[in-house]
C-alpha cells in the first residue's frame, strides 16, 4: 500500500512552448504501470500529463513486451529489441532468488547509452531499471539489496556516479533514507523527481531518463482503480510538473523534447495457478520447471524427453483447469520476441496470475493447484488491453496534434536516438511516420 507523507498541492501545469526545430536533450520519464486512460480520462488527477498530451502528441495504446513486465520493457526502450534479443527475459534472472537484472553489461543488444556516448552525448539515469556499470555520465540507478528490499537509496548510493547523491542531498532534497526512498511512500517518486530535476539544471545533459516506480506499487496492492493509485497517480505527475519546472528554468525550453512512456498496464486478480504442482505430482521437478512471470508461465527443460512428458501433463489435466491458460509454443514465443531458452509458456486468462511455488516451508506438496488472490499484477500477454501501456510526445521537434493509434515500446529508442541525431539500428524498432517534424 502506498501512504501519502505529505499534503499534495496542486500539479502544476506549464505551457513550454515549442520554438526550436530540433532536440538537444531529450529527457525520457518512466511511470511504472502507466495506462493510457490516465492522459486520455480528466477523471485522473494527472493536469501535467493531460497538459503534454494536448500541447503534443500522444498514442492511444503502446503495448509492451512478453511477458509484460518492468524490466524487460524498459530495455526494450533503450535498445529497440525484443526480450529475445535482448537477453532480458524477466525481472531478475531466471533461477534467481533475489538479485535483479541490475546491470547494463547483462543487455545482450547495442543500447542507446552506448550509441550517445560514442558520439560524445552525456546522459544521466535516475531510478533506471537496469542501469548499473559504466557508461553513463550521471546515474543514479535502480538497486537494492534483497534483505532490505523497500530500500531504494542504500544500495543505489553505492553505485551512483561519485559524490552525486550526496550533491544532490545538500542541494535539492535533504538526506535520503529507506523511508523517503521506499516503494510504500509516495516521497520516493517526489525525490527522484528532484535528483532528476536538479541533475537537468545543474549538469544540462543530452538524455535524461527517469523511472517512477510507485504507481506500479500502487495497482499491485490495490487493484487497477484503488484510491492509492489515485494518489501515487497525483504524486507522479506532480514530481513531473517539478522537471518541467528545471527545464524552464535552465533556459533550455526550446531545445527539450519531453518523452512519457509507461512499461505495460494491469489487471485486476482473483486467482492464483500453480503449475510446478503438476510437475511435482508427476516427479518432473528434476527435469522440468516453470518460471512464473505474473499472468504467464515459461517452461525451462533439461531433455526433449521432459518437454513430451510435460505436454501430456498439460493435455490430461481436467478442463476446470486447462480453461484458465493457454499454451505458447516455440513458434508462438519466436514471433513474440519472447525468452528464447524457454520451451513452451502458458498464458493465463485475464485474473489468474501463476506462482512457481509446489511445497509449503516444511517441503510438503501443496494441495491446491489454484489459490485466491487480489490486487492486481502484469506478465500477460502484451495483447490483452489491459496489458496496455502510453506514450505522449512533447517539445522540441514533435509533431503537435498527432494521434498514433498503436505502438511498441520497441519503438521509443528509435524516436530518441533520432530526435538526437544519432545513428541506431533497432532491430525490432521503428521511427513510425508523424512523431518528429
Amino acid at each position: 500500500m502506498v501512504r501519502p507523507l505529505f499534503t499534495f498541492a496542486t500539479a502544476m501545469v506549464m505551457s513550454v512552448a515549442c520554438l526550436a526545430q530540433s532536440s538537444r536533450h531529450v529527457i525520457l520519464i518512466s511511470i511504472d504501470g502507466l495506462r493510457p486512460e490516465f492522459y486520455l480520462d480528466s477523471q485522473y488527477p494527472t493536469p501535467n500529463l493531460q497538459h503534454l498530451k494536448n500541447g503534443g502528441l500522444y498514442a492511444q495504446k503502446m503495448k509492451s513486451v512478453f511477458p509484460s513486465y518492468t524490466y524487460p520493457s524498459h530495455v526494450a526502450m533503450l535498445t529497440g529489441a525484443m526480450p529475445a534479443r535482448s537477453g532480458i527475459y524477466y525481472n531478475a534472472p531466471v533461477g534467481s532468488t533475489g538479485n535483479w537484472n541490475w546491470f547494463l553489461k547483462d543487455i545482450k543488444a547495442p543500447t542507446i547509452w552506448q550509441a550517445l556516448k560514442a558520439k560524445g552525448l552525456t546522459t544521466s539515469a535516475v531510478q533506471w531499471p537496469v542501469s548499473v556499470g559504466e557508461g553513463i555520465d550521471y546515474s543514479i540507478p535502480e538497486i537494492w539489496d534483497d534483505n532490505h528490499a523497500e530500500d531504494r537509496i542504500s544500495e543505489s548510493r553505492k553505485y551512483a556516479s561519485k559524490g552525486l547523491v550526496e550533491e544532490i542531498e545538500q542541494n535539492a532534497t535533504g538526506k535520503l533514507n529507506g523511508e523517503n526512498m521506499s516503494e510504500e511512500f509516495v516521497s520516493m517518486d517526489t525525490n527522484a523527481g528532484r535528483m532528476a530535476a536538479y541533475i537537468f539544471k545543474t549538469y544540462k545533459p543530452n538524455f535524461l531518463a527517469l523511472h517512477f516506480a510507485c504507481v506500479d506499487g500502487a495497482e499491485h496492492g490495490a487493484g487497477r482503480e484503488g484510491e492509492e493509485v489515485k494518489l501515487a497517480l497525483a504524486n507522479a505527475d506532480n514530481a513531473i510538473g517539478g522537471v518541467l519546472e528545471a527545464v524552464e528554468r535552465s533556459g533550455l525550453k526550446d531545445s527539450t523534447t519531453i518523452l512519457i512512456v509507461g512499461d505495460h498496464g494491469f489487471m485486476d486478480i482473483h486467482g492464483v495457478l500453480r503449475p510446478n504442482i503438476w510437475l511435482k505430482q508427476n516427479d518432473l521437478l528434476e527435469v522440468a520447471k516453470f518460471q512464473p512471470a505474473g499472468g504467464s508461465a515459461f517452461l525451462y527443460i533439461k531433455n526433449k524427453a521432459a518437454l513430451d512428458k510435460v505436454k501430456k501433463v498439460l493435455q490430461n489435466l481436467p478442463y476446470s483447469q486447462k480453461k484458465l491458460f493457454s499454451i505458447y509454443d516455440r513458434n508462438k514465443l519466436d514471433e513474440m520476441g519472447a525468452d528464447s531458452s524457454a520451451a513452451l509458456a502458458l498464458a493465463a486468462v485475464p485474473g489468474i496470475v501463476f506462482s512457481g511455488a509446489s511445497v509449503n516451508k516444511e517441503g510438503v506438496l501443496l494441495k491446491d493447484e489454484l489459490g485466491a488472490a487480489s490486487g492486481g499484477h502484469h506478465g500477460y500477454d502484451p495483447n490483452f488491453p489491459e496489458m496496455y501501456t502510453g506514450f505522449i510526445g512533447y517539445g522540441a521537434n514533435i509533431n503537435k496534434g498527432t494521434v498514433i493509434p498503436i505502438m511498441g515500446v520497441e519503438d521509443i529508442a528509435p524516436i530518441i536516438t533520432k530526435l538526437l541525431g544519432v545513428d541506431f539500428k533497432a532491430p525490432d524498432g521503428i521511427l513510425l511516420p508523424g512523431i518528429i517534424k
